[in-house]
């Protein structure tokens, strides 16, 4: 479909940009992405692992 590789380009940019920076020796700081990092998907895990252990307890509250 038209746009479909832009689509893919708009969000990967970001990524990219991180990339040739780092191999140009002056790396980005975490701050400064506009892209999830491995620690966001971690905390996502976590979320939807604690959801499940609520829904295993009769929807009982969990901690974080």
């Amino acid at each position: 479909p038209e746009g479909y590789l832009e689509g893919f380009a708009t969000i990967y940019v970001g990524v990219a940009d991180a990339i040739r920076q780092h191999i140009d020796g002056d790396p980005m700081k975490a701050e400064e992405y506009d892209f999830p990092t491995v620690y966001d998907g971690l905390r996502g895990m976590k979320f939807i692992y604690k959801a499940v252990e609520s829904c295993n307890n009769d929807s009982a509250w969990v901690t974080m």
